[in-house]
């Protein structure tokens, strides 16, 4: 039982341990090819380790390393000169920034690309990737994006405006920004560029103070988690050396020298030699060592030439100094060699630009015949598309009919429906309301007509039942008067005959029939129009309407005036008859139901609730008006606006 057990602890174990391996070995390998690539930077052999290196840190979706990897890839291309290259890695690395959120990866890409095209005079590009870059910083309100884009515009103006003065106004501001957000590495690289400005002007007292932060930045950083790099410890080594050597001479630089020389010994394979040689070429210049700044141009060009790079502006460096040396058959050589190269390299650039205008022309071409192929096909799939259409849309507009006429048939009838319903709910409302005013009069008249039958009445009774009698049949004609004037004003329309009216004589008649009927101590008053308007319309309409509303005053006012004003409102083309009194009036709750039928303030008041509403009818017939004038408060006022034709 016990040797089952330890076999199988044993095996345990032994796999444990080689999973630990392997997945320690997996990060000593990614790591170890991580110092590799960057060995190579800049050799022959970079370029497929360098691709296998971003591959595999994608594979295992390590981000730190595959920023590093873009990075390194980027700064080849950046030592070898080539910006298409870098331009597509740039955009590539940009692009994976992004999406991972990466801001000062994307920011710190996008800045080299823009400075190394500046050192290769591509002015247009450069402006146009400056100004792309600080809209894309302001947009996003990114302080390191910002600071980079002024970092930029200040080199900017270095190389293609000489204007030194904005130059270090835009670094000071970049140097300053990157400061307050603590980022150490691009302050550094600032600060820098700032003292190299100097440097190239022989300003060296000036460049001075920021070799001093330089080195105060330095120790800032000891301890924290900021990686400065060889290249620019190195670059600031040289550039104090240089300084040193303008302001104090050799004797002065010689410790700084000694440490300068052991720094880059050290360091010799993160360290560009183009950088070392172009030093020592201006230290050399600087103490008047004009041999040994030529044999140094010598090592540079050969460096140079080993790794395929021609610069011809080296030449014409080296044959100027050469003449300053009296050396003049080197010079001419040199000259001849710089005449020679640049005429090469213009050559070949125009050979490169010949050639990608042929390539692009045959790609040109095969898409114009690609297009004239397209555009045949597209004709006659137009043909067809056209009679397939056309038979459609003629089968859409039959249909559309057809279901347009179905909805207006629906409409129709969806509309008398609903009138129908109307009208029937109004006939059950009216008859209702008719039964129940009917009743009353006729229980009055048949109730006080049984008693004057009885024998023995007093005479007093029998004439007070008679008055009962009496008052009741009126009112009984009234509603009966009034429910035939709906019932014509329902059937009737607006093409009823039409005749010349004198408006004042129709008012002076309908205040003649209501003279004598008003209570006591209230004055009945006529306003006739000074005008004597004479319209066509209807007589026997407005006869009714004002009659209607006189009566109405009539039965509200107890004491003061009932008046009837005429006015011709020829602006409106209208007649306006104001009927008012000094009655009881209307409270505004109720100033615009009176105008339904059967509506009474206080059913207890004599009266059927139809005189309103016969006059709102018959206005809505002539298209008129009828309404309650509200700013009148001493009683009711009505004001009926009729139309002239």
């Amino acid at each position: 039982m016990q040797y089952p057990r330890i076999c199988l602890c044993a095996m345990l174990v032994c796999l444990f341990s080689c999973f630990g391996t392997v997945m320690g070995q997996d990060t000593i390998d990614l790591k170890s090819l991580a110092d590799s690539v960057r060995k190579a930077n800049g050799k022959p052999n970079f370029l497929p380790l360098g691709m296998h290196f971003l591959e595999l840190a994608k594979e295992r979706k390590d981000t730190a390393n595959i920023s590093d990897a873009y990075a390194i890839l980027a700064s080849h291309y950046y030592e070898l000169g080539d910006t298409d290259s870098l331009r597509l890695v740039t955009y590539e690395y940009m692009d994976w920034a992004d999406r991972c959120h990466r801001n000062t990866d994307r920011y710190q890409a996008w800045r080299q690309y823009i400075q190394r095209m500046t050192e290769k005079g591509m002015q247009e590009e450069v402006m146009k990737e400056t100004d792309l870059l600080c809209k894309d910083a302001e947009k996003r309100k990114d302080k390191y994006g910002m600071a980079s884009g002024e970092m930029c515009i200040g080199y900017n103006h270095r190389v293609f405006g000489q204007n030194i003065k904005l130059c270090l106004e835009y670094y000071d501001s970049a140097l300053k920004h990157f400061e307050e957000g603590k980022y150490y590495r691009d302050a550094y690289v600032v600060s820098l560029n700032i003292i190299q400005t100097y440097l190239a002007r022989q300003s060296y007292s000036d460049a001075v103070p920021y070799l001093d932060r330089l080195g105060q930045l330095g120790k800032t950083v000891e301890g924290k988690d900021v990686v400065i790099g060889e290249a620019l410890y190195m670059r600031y080594y040289q550039f104090r050396v240089i300084a040193i050597l303008g302001i104090k001479g050799e004797k002065a630089a010689a410790p700084y020298i000694r440490e300068a020389n052991a720094y880059y010994l050290k360091n010799k394979e993160s360290i560009s030699q183009e950088g070392w040689f172009g030093y020592k070429i201006m230290c050399s210049q600087i103490l008047g060592n004009i041999g040994n700044a030529v044999a140094y141009m010598d090592s540079l060009i050969d460096y140079q030439r080993s790794i395929g790079n021609y610069y011809p502006g080296n030449y014409r460096q080296k044959a100027i100094m050469l003449e300053q040396t009296g050396h003049y058959k080197e010079a001419c050589r040199a000259f001849a060699e710089y005449s020679q190269l640049n005429d090469s390299v213009r050559t070949a650039e125009m050979d490169e630009q010949l050639n990608k205008y042929t390539a692009q022309f045959e790609v040109d071409r095969l898409k114009m015949e690609k297009l004239e192929l397209s555009e045949k096909m597209s004709r006659e799939r137009l043909a067809f598309v056209f009679g397939a259409g056309c038979v459609i849309l003629l089968l859409l507009i039959l249909v559309t009919y057809l279901y347009i006429r179905t909805l207006s048939m629906n409409r129709k009838l969806d509309v008398a429906r609903k009138e129908l319903q109307k009208m029937g709910r109004i006939k059950s409302s009216f008859i209702q309301h008719v039964t129940h005013e009917l009743r009353t009069p006729l229980n009055s008249v048949v109730g006080f007509s049984a008693l004057l039958a009885e024998e023995g009445l007093d005479v007093e009774d029998a004439r007070e039942y008679s008055s009962q009698v009496e008052k009741n049949s009126a009112y009984l004609l009234e509603l009966i008067d009034n429910i035939i004037d709906i019932a014509d004003m329902d059937s009737q329309t607006a093409d009823m005959p039409k005749e010349a009216v004198d408006v004042n004589a129709c008012c002076l008649e309908c205040i003649d029939e209501l003279g004598g009927k008003q209570k006591e101590g209230v004055e009945l008053q006529w306003v006739p129009s000074p005008d004597a308007p004479v319209i066509q319309t209807v007589r026997a309409w407005m006869k009714r309407v004002l009659t209607l509303l006189l009566d109405n005053a009539g039965k509200f006012t107890e004491k003061g005036v009932i008046r009837l004003q005429c006015e011709e409102d020829k602006e409106n083309n209208i007649i306006r008859f104001i009927i008012e009194d000094t009655g009881i009036g209307i409270e505004p709750q109720y100033q615009e139901t009176v105008f339904e039928r059967f509506f009474k303030v206080d059913s207890f008041t004599p009266g059927t609730g139809l005189g309103l509403s016969i006059a709102r009818q018959v206005m809505d017939i002539v298209d008129g008006k009828i309404y309650l004038d509200t700013s009148y408060n001493s009683g009711v006022r009505v004001v009926v606006e009729w139309p002239m034709n």
